[in-house]
């Protein structure tokens, strides 16, 4: 499996050189894609895990203490990865938890919004799916 991009890279420097040149300045942001999508799953599972199993019956939380556990745990796990990266493996490393930290921050900026607005999560349904007007309204 780690052969494939290798060899591929070393067949298009070879003999695709136009291609290359075409390909390079996109590359950069093909690579931050593979960092954004991983960041924004672990933290949208992060916040949704925090929220849900304090909402388990057994563990009877209320509502703004789900809210509590939902935010603590989607922004704890960015700031202690950056934390670490930092302490053990050096700057140069810190770039993905550095990533991770602003992915977290805006998340949480905008979950607190959304529950600061009145929403609940039961409520995205009917924030997402609207019914539409039939047009056929009559005027008296």
């Amino acid at each position: 499996v780690g052969l494939v991009p290798v060899t591929l890279g070393l067949v298009l420097n070879t003999y695709a050189k136009l291609v290359v040149s075409l390909l390079r300045p996109v590359m950069p942001f093909v690579d931050g894609l593979g960092l954004i999508i991983p960041v924004v799953t672990v933290h949208a599972v992060s916040f949704a895990s925090g929220y849900w199993f304090s909402r388990i019956p057994a563990l009877r939380q209320e509502e703004e203490v789900s809210r509590t556990i939902s935010l603590y745990t989607g922004m704890q796990n960015a700031t202690l990865a950056g934390l670490l990266a930092t302490q053990f493996l050096g700057s140069s490393q810190a770039v993905a938890p550095a990533c991770s930290v602003v992915v977290s921050a805006i998340m949480g900026l905008c979950l607190a919004s959304f529950w600061g607005n009145g929403f609940r999560i039961r409520d995205i349904p009917s924030l997402i799916i609207t019914p539409q007007n039939s047009g056929s309204t009559a005027k008296a």
